[in-house]
């Protein structure tokens, strides 16, 4: 399980944490586990069964701390290959040699402790609820404590230390400790791989979290202008990017934000999903009371210490559905942010997420949804379902798109309960929906599966024009 939810977050800042990587990395783990399985029964057969086992192991762990080794190559397959099989190639090359061994111990153990073959199923009883148990606290560790605390490297090694105490238990067991030099080439990888890993020239903070890597950037803009930009990434995506000198966000979405805050109502805003606190920022700078919902307790903590995020500005770390299901308050202004690198939670913008909403807000508030740009075909089905699931809630709609170009822009999607009076900056009409029947539930989240073909796309493009690039 630690091997597993490692190798995902060591994926995420190359390819994301969409649903084609979980669905790969799960069936590289069971591909990986079944054939291990397959292969320990094999291995069971032979005479030295227990040598065996020292030997599959001591594999285990090799292949464990190869892993953040291995990963320096996702960039070399990320450029050359497509997304789907660049993702899946990597899912194998990392995942696959841990998981092999890791199952290929199970029945070798069952065989050393089986002396007579009516004990054979106790045995297997016992060996897999002791493995589910070790799994189930190495879940909880690696989320809420190893991979926050130390990293996903320093996490590698750390239960690659428990396979090395357990090979040498092993080993001083059966009065052959001296092959105990044998452990000499696995901690000089660990040690490379910890002392070596690859770190981004401008980068000035980084956190490995259940949620992703997070980093925060300071480089040169693009214009060559002497213009030093600080950027806030999440899994290698570009989340908010700052002006260093005047603390404004230079992103298109957010100058096309607050030029059509001219006709938004004034009052208390909810903004769903922090960022970097830059959007908090400038709302609070045009008079708003302003409270910002994030998941991740790491993301508030950079928007204080590196974007200079106002202590004015209330900070709930919450999960935006659970917030709104809790009732706290009405708002003038509701602004959803939401992105897990390129993904939006399904969960939140549900036809139920939305009624749930309204009880928040009245006849002249405004509801703003910051997406990706696709709108037509099967790339913008998604933005379709989410027009779709605002009309199905009793919203009125209008969209502004930041350019012409689907591949490089973001959507504004503004929302009121009652039919705009106003023209807005960039809007486009009329507003054509393709399928009104397509509708977000909470019984059918159909979103993050209509938004996989554009997220596909935009991951594709982001590898190529900047995780190559930079």
């Amino acid at each position: 399980m630690a091997a597993e939810i490692c190798s995902a977050r060591l994926i995420a800042p190359f390819y994301g944490s969409s649903l084609y990587v979980w669905s790969s990395v799960m069936a590289v783990t069971l591909g990986g586990l079944a054939l291990g399985y397959f292969m320990g029964g094999r291995f069971s057969l032979r005479e030295n069964r227990m040598r065996a086992l020292r030997l599959v192991v001591l594999m285990a762990m090799l292949s464990l701390v190869m892993m953040p080794v291995e990963s320096r190559l996702f960039f070399v397959i990320a450029l050359h290959a497509p997304l789907i099989p660049a993702v899946i190639g990597s899912v194998v090359l990392l995942l696959f040699p841990v998981m092999f061994f890791m199952g290929a111990t199970s029945p070798l153990i069952i065989s050393c402790l089986t002396q007579e073959a009516g004990r054979s199923g106790e045995n297997s009883g016992r060996v897999y609820a002791v493995s589910t148990c070790g799994g189930i606290l190495a879940t909880f560790a690696c989320g809420f404590y190893t991979i926050p605390e130390f990293g996903i490297t320093l996490t590698l090694m750390g239960f690659a230390i428990l396979l090395a105490l357990a090979w040498l238990l092993n080993l001083g067991h059966t009065g052959r400790v001296k092959n105990a030099g044998l452990l000499l080439l696995p901690a000089i990888i660990s040690v490379y791989g910890f002392i070596s890993a690859p770190k981004h020239p401008n980068t000035i903070y980084e956190s490995d979290g259940i949620m992703g890597k997070l980093e925060i950037r300071d480089e040169p803009s693009s214009q060559a202008n002497g213009v030093v930009i600080r950027k806030l990434l999440i899994n290698t995506i570009v989340q908010t990017e700052m002006d260093l000198g005047t603390r404004q966000s230079v992103s298109d979405y957010a100058h096309l934000l607050a030029k059509n805050n001219l006709y938004m109502p004034k009052g208390k805003v909810l903004l769903m999903g922090l960022g970097g606190g830059v959007i908090a920022n400038m709302l609070h700078d045009e008079g708003y009371d302003v409270t910002a919902v994030e998941f991740d307790q790491r993301i508030m903590d950079v928007a204080r210490r590196f974007f200079y995020m106002n202590p004015e500005i209330h900070g709930v770390c919450d999960d935006a559905r659970h917030y709104l299901n809790e009732g706290n308050g009405y708002y003038n202004l509701v602004i959803f942010d939401i992105f897990k690198a390129e993904e939006q939670p399904a969960h939140v913008l549900t036809r139920e997420g939305l009624q749930q909403l309204k009880k928040h807000i009245d006849t002249s508030s405004v509801v703003i949804i910051n997406t990706h740009g696709y709108l037509k075909g099967i790339k913008g089905a998604g933005t379709q379902c989410m027009l779709a699931t605002l009309r199905e809630a009793g919203f009125d709609v209008k969209i502004c798109p930041t350019n012409d170009n689907e591949d490089y822009r973001n959507v504004l999607i503004y929302a009121s309960l009652k039919t705009f009076q106003v023209s807005l900056h960039n809007e486009s009409y009329p507003i054509e929906i393709e399928n009104a029947a397509l509708i977000n539930t909470d019984g059918k989240p159909v979103l993050e599966k209509l938004n996989a073909p554009a997220n596909q796309a935009w991951r594709s493009n982001y590898i190529r024009n900047y995780i190559t690039r930079y």
